[in-house]
Parts: C-alpha cells; sequence; structure tokens
C-alpha cells in the first residue's frame, strides 16, 4: 500500500508541472534558399559570387557577399522543387559589417514555378534596414528572383551588397 501511495503522489506532482508547448510560430522558418543553385548579374571580383548570397554566413565582408555593379542586379536561386513561401530576409551590406549607407535602398522580389513566368509578390523602394523580413501571402514556387533597381542608399553608388537571401 506504502509504495501504490507513492507513485499516486508522484503521478500528482508530475500532473501539476506545467507543460510546455511548441506551435508552429514559435519554430525558426526553414529557409529553403540555403545552399542552393544561385545565378547573378556580373560580379564586383572574384570571392563575391551568387552562391555567396545562400551560403548562411555573415563572417567576412570580402568573402560571404554577393556584390555587382551592374544596374539593375539581379538574383535567381532555384530552390530545386516546389515549395510554398512565406516570406523572405534578405541581409545587406550592414549585416555583413559595412556601413548603412551601403544597404540596399530599392529592390523587388519574384517567384515563379517554372523559370519563366515571375509574380512580383514584394516590391521596397526606401529600405534603409540592414536586414528586411518580408512576408507574403503563401504562395508555391521553385524559383525566387531579387531584382535590385538602387544598390545603395546614395544613387551614386552602384554596388549591389547582399549577404544573405532567405525564402521560408
Amino acid at each position: 500500500m506504502k509504495l501504490r501511495i507513492t507513485f499516486v503522489a508522484m503521478v500528482l506532482c508530475v500532473a501539476s508541472l506545467p507543460v510546455a508547448t511548441a506551435t508552429a510560430a514559435d519554430a525558426a522558418p526553414v529557409n529553403f534558399a540555403l545552399n542552393r543553385p544561385t545565378t547573378g548579374s556580373a560580379i564586383c571580383k572574384p570571392g563575391e559570387e551568387a552562391e555567396k548570397a545562400v551560403n548562411g554566413l555573415l563572417a567576412s565582408k570580402t568573402h560571404d557577399k554577393f556584390c555587382s555593379l551592374v544596374r539593375p542586379a539581379w538574383l535567381r536561386v532555384d530552390l530545386q522543387s516546389e515549395r510554398k513561401l512565406r516570406g523572405f530576409t534578405v541581409k545587406h551590406a550592414q549585416a555583413g559589417d559595412e556601413p548603412a549607407s551601403m544597404n540596399t535602398r530599392a529592390f523587388a522580389l519574384s517567384v515563379s514555378r517554372d523559370g519563366v513566368n515571375w509574380q512580383r509578390v514584394v516590391n521596397v523602394d526606401a529600405n534603409v534596414e540592414g536586414v528586411s523580413m518580408h512576408r507574403i501571402a503563401p504562395v508555391r514556387a521553385r524559383y525566387v528572383r531579387l531584382d535590385i533597381r538602387q544598390p545603395a542608399q546614395d544613387p551614386a553608388d552602384p554596388a549591389t551588397r547582399i549577404y544573405e537571401l532567405e525564402a521560408w
């Protein structure tokens, strides 16, 4: 009988502990663009290729960013399969420890199921943030394209600097 009472007491103690429940909102979104095939406009210099914008790193001003002097610049990611997208995170120059004046000013994000027909889902004309997040209505897409109209805060600065493009 003593054993049974102890067991019941233990069950009551455990049952009274608060239970933590995880929800989908608590989980970090999956970055579907991470390490996916990426192409882009001509680069500033070797080591600043398009794939640097999806490598998940912010460690170096010169080795972990996509940089292009082409205007307008562009970056395209093949997610390799159709995904349900809910948003994007763009890590601009300041995210890589460069001056805020180098953050991308004007850009758009588009999605495509086939790489031919594109639907614009984000349009930004006055960004000043080092990291910009863009929630969208859920959409299915295999390809993501970032089009940069004004690469920095100063219209005379020709360089696009994208440290990460995340699609989630």
